[in-house]
């Protein structure tokens, strides 16, 4: 079993940091660094990757708090509830809007959106990494009550899913596919429609083990998570790009 720990912050004395906070900083940090590293070897210029991060941390901040709000609006008793950055956000509500704006981005400056896509993908795989290892020293997204030997210990006393382990085991499973792909010139696009595919899968998944039986879980409707509904609506544009893609020879 593991054993109940939290891992909040760490006091300095003259400054208190919040470890989620500290790790989604090194988790942006490696995004950006691992993405200049994919522009330079794609010929993109740098000053875009600069823009793309950028617009996607401001994407990320936005609609993560927005689909937060909107799946669990009676969580937020008023308006400053809204506004709390310590509580509330939601990956792929902040993914989807990054997306957008990387989507408005690429057509203002005419650059290849999918060439785009691709050159930031290993750069956001091992920013989920360090993120969710961020949510395991927090405790956060709790699983459903278990008996099995790597039982997370709640604590109330009860054994549940380490449902962020399997999150973290499943990006570095994705980690390593991607960069497998990434060596075998694929068109533009599919290292990233790839990546969305298998991430939305395991997502998918994993969430049938969140909890269900305290106020803090995720809220349900019809025995799915927001978050599942979310991914069935994302996933069939995925899958109808990947197919078109592959059917082409640029896109």
């Amino acid at each position: 079993m593991i054993p109940y720990f939290t891992f909040t912050e760490i006091n300095l004395n003259f400054i208190t940091i919040q470890v989620w906070g500290l790790m989604a900083s090194l988790g942006f940090l490696t995004a950006f660094f691992l993405s200049l590293k994919e522009a330079e070897r794609k010929n993109i210029n740098k000053d875009d990757i600069w823009n793309v991060m950028i617009l996607a941390l401001v994407g990320m901040i936005v609609g993560s708090k927005t689909f937060c709000i909107i799946s669990n609006f009676n969580e937020f008793r008023n308006l400053t509830e809204i506004f709390n950055l310590n509580w509330g956000f939601s990956f792929l509500g902040g993914a989807s809007f990054a997306g957008i704006l990387l989507f408005i981005y690429a057509k203002y400056k005419k650059i290849n959106f999918w060439k785009l896509a691709d050159t930031i993908t290993p750069g956001a795989i091992a920013s989920i990494i360090i993120i969710r290892i961020g949510c395991f020293l927090i405790y956060d997204h709790l699983g459903k009550i278990t008996d099995l030997s790597w039982g997370r210990i709640y604590f109330d006393g009860t054994v549940r899913h380490p449902v962020i382990l399997y999150h973290i085991i499943s990006a570095l499973v994705i980690f390593f596919i991607v960069c497998y792909l990434k060596k075998r010139h694929l068109k533009n696009g599919l290292l990233f429609l790839y990546f969305a595919i298998y991430y939305l899968t395991f997502r998918f998944l994993t969430d049938f083990l969140r909890c269900s039986d305290l106020n803090i879980c995720d809220a349900h409707y019809l025995d799915l998570t927001y978050t599942q509904w979310f991914i069935l609506i994302l996933v069939l544009p995925v899958i109808y790009l990947l197919f078109k893609i592959q059917k082409r020879n640029e896109l």
